[in-house]
């Protein structure tokens, strides 16, 4: 295991300055200019934008820049153009929003997708079946934003239940969960709907290859119960693909805060994402894409790991 640890992080290196370097490129030669967005015509008028590309670094040929932003970032002083401040500051500040959601959107839709896919599972084809299955369809095709919307519409503007934006009441500064709870329900189960559907399908197709396999068969001969031949003998073995499934949404979930950050106006990391980009903060985006390409490096060797928990045949070596 060790000497798999150590071989899957010198292979995490390239890769991950590979994807450093190509998504700079794309930031910077994407349209636009970050010092209109800094100054107002009036004061662009006024002073000499050479100067003002000098101080922010942006005269420099594109591989020094790349360099010097790498240099900052890992030293910790890469800062914004727009708010002055280091880009681990900013992203400290808004990351346990992030977080809160991302993390509330995995348990509820493991707790709810987990349970249905195994009814579903039990009885295939059958009334419940459909329904489930056609529901997690539904499911797949429902736009996020229009979600979002709907329950803006129906719970915040016609029943009064649940504040429309924002994290906590207004005038309060601290990070009282049972404060926040009312601010994030909505937005937890707007990100919960777009992972829900593929856990009840991943989990329910496992679950019956898993139960028509011969060891299940054994099981069940040897008279064991039917409890404890699904949940410590099918079930376990059918979570491997949902495990894979949780890797690989992780980032997603990052993807989708974007949208609900900015909806429901948290103050998360999708937010800061959409205001960096519009105002070509460099910076602040690149950190932003360099912390995610860390997130689905690491999320696929977490994932490797529990592999081997889940089925001690699995070896890493």
């Amino acid at each position: 295991m060790q000497r798999y640890l150590v071989r899957r992080l010198f292979q995490i290196i390239p890769v991950f300055i590979g994807i450093t370097f190509i998504s700079f490129m794309i930031i910077r030669l994407a349209p636009g200019d970050p010092i209109v967005a800094l100054f107002p015509p009036e004061v662009l008028n006024k002073v000499d934008r050479k100067v003002l590309a000098e101080q922010l670094g942006l005269n420099d040929p594109l591989p020094v820049q790349y360099l010097k932003m790498m240099a900052n970032f890992f030293s910790g002083q890469l800062r914004s153009f727009q708010e002055k401040q280091t880009t681990f500051t900013l992203i400290a500040d808004r990351l346990p929003t992030t977080l809160i959601l991302s993390a509330s959107a995995i348990l509820c839709g493991l707790v709810i997708g987990i349970p249905i896919a195994l009814i579903s599972a039990r009885r295939p084809y059958s009334i419940l079946d459909t329904i489930t299955t056609t529901g997690a369809l539904i499911g797949v095709a429902l736009p996020q934003f229009w979600l979002a919307l709907v329950l803006i519409l129906i719970f915040s503007e016609q029943l009064k239940l649940f504040p429309a934006s924002g994290l906590r009441p207004i005038g309060s500064t601290s990070n009282n969960l049972v404060e926040m709870v009312p601010y994030l329900i909505m937005p937890v189960l707007v990100l919960t709907s777009s992972i829900l559907p593929s856990i009840i399908r991943y989990t329910r197709s496992s679950l019956l290859d898993a139960l028509g396999q011969d060891y299940v068969r054994t099981a069940r001969s040897k008279g064991l119960r039917e409890r404890r031949v699904i949940f410590a003998h099918a079930l376990r073995n059918a979570l491997i693909p949902v495990v894979t499934l949780i890797g690989s949404l992780l980032p997603l979930l990052l993807g989708g805060s974007v949208l609900v950050e900015s909806i429901f106006g948290l103050p998360g990391l999708g937010r800061l994402a959409v205001r960096a980009a519009l105002n070509r903060d460099y910076p602040v985006v690149l950190t932003l894409n360099m912390l995610s390409a860390l997130l689905v490096l690491f999320a696929n060797l977490l994932t490797d790991i529990v592999y081997t928990r889940l089925d001690p045949r699995i070896s890493l070596g």
